[in-house]
């Protein structure tokens, strides 16, 4: 059936209408009741008898039919809900919970021409909906508790500098703050990722340049660099731009965890270098150093679970680890760590790359018009 402004198909309604809506209405999720204005039942859908798990009869009250509401933890012994109460609640929206399921119940004026309802009380299950924020509420309990334990620290070690000094030096000083900084940013990046990545779909995608982008995060750890006499250097050419399809925030944050790692795990005198090349289809990102290589890191096959060094690392650097590899898969990427010339280790992270096509509207030398499209290369061809 066509749908255009120009076609001249008209919608076909069945034979018989009324079958055919009782038939739409029985297999709709959400429920509805029609009420007059002292709130009696005149008639409702099948679904709100199948939410409610019980029947739905005309000329029963909503109070009556609703004894979960008169019975909330809310109301005290000697109070007595009225009409009234629950016209308000109702109004305002209520949820309520009917056996194993939490319903979401709303009562909205209607007009009906010369009819007797006033008022329509609408059911949805909300219960997923309302297992996922408790999940949301006990993770972040969890991680209230989890972030405690780094920060009463930091507070005991400024007050150790404060009255002990020569204690604070003999607890780690400075540079034990400053891990256990590192730990409590940590846990709020794996909250905060692993929040947002179930939620995440391929259209919060947005092309970015990998090349400009790499560029602008070696600024930001600098300090950390400087104040270890850890030389941070970028190996990175002027050239065109390296197109990556992602979220820019996650990639650059996998990308900060990887450089802060080498720079922490790194001693004085020894360089971290960035770099970043063009193999195949794939942007490929370098963090060297020449720390002696991870723990359990073998020179005849390359690290790719992480997980365990998560576990071992009090100091959080695992779990930097754990949280880049999983950035980089969730953009079709692979994260590996290896051991390098220098007896360090280098991590290398693979990103799916876009490439530029040629437009199907050519010049007559062959020159392109603008932009076609961003896919991959064709076979057997290179743009570098």
């Amino acid at each position: 059936m066509s749908t255009s402004p120009q076609s001249d198909t008209r919608f076909a309604w069945p034979a018989e209408p009324g079958r055919e809506w009782e038939g739409l209405l029985e297999g709709q999720p959400w429920g509805a009741i029609a009420v007059d204005e002292q709130l009696t039942v005149l008639f409702a859908t099948p679904g709100a008898g199948r939410l409610l798990h019980r029947e739905v009869r005309a000329g029963i009250t909503l109070s009556e039919l609703l004894p979960e509401w008169s019975q909330s933890d809310a109301l005290l012994a000697e109070d007595r809900r009225t009409g009234a109460d629950l016209r308000r609640e109702l109004q305002h929206g209520l949820e309520l919970a009917v056996l194993h399921r939490w319903l979401w119940i709303r009562l909205d004026p209607v007009k009906t021409p010369q009819g007797k309802a006033s008022a329509a009380l609408w059911l949805f299950d909300m219960t997923d909906m309302r297992r996922t924020l408790d999940n949301r509420a006990e993770s972040l309990r969890f991680l209230s508790h989890d972030l405690r334990s780094p920060q009463n620290s930091i507070v005991a070690m400024t007050q150790l500098h404060e009255h002990d000094p020569a204690a604070f030096e003999a607890c780690g000083g400075m540079q034990r703050i400053a891990e256990l900084a590192r730990y409590a940013l940590s846990l709020g990046d794996q909250f905060i990722f692993t929040s947002v990545a179930g939620a995440l779909r391929h259209r919060d995608f947005a092309r970015f340049d990998l090349h400009a982008a790499v560029r602008s995060v070696i600024p930001k750890l600098e300090v950390a660099a400087v104040h270890r006499n850890v030389a941070l250097q970028l190996w990175l050419a002027d050239g065109p731009a390296v197109w990556v399809s992602g979220v820019q925030m996650f990639v650059m944050r996998a990308l900060q965890n990887l450089i802060d790692n080498a720079i922490q795990a790194s001693r004085t005198g020894q360089r971290v270098t960035v770099s970043l090349k063009i193999v195949d289809e794939h942007a490929v990102i370098f963090v060297c150093d020449e720390v002696g290589g991870l723990p359990g890191l073998s020179p005849e096959r390359p690290m790719t679970d992480f997980d365990a060094l998560s576990l071992k690392s009090a100091g959080g650097y695992g779990i930097g680890l754990k949280l880049a590899a999983r950035i980089v898969a969730l953009h079709g990427g692979a994260l590996h760590a290896q051991v390098n010339h220098e007896s360090g280790t280098d991590f290398v992270m693979r990103l799916p790359r876009l490439v530029l096509q040629a437009s199907a509207h050519a010049l007559p030398d062959d020159r392109r018009t603008g932009f076609a499209a961003f896919g991959r290369l064709p076979p057997g061809r290179s743009d570098r």
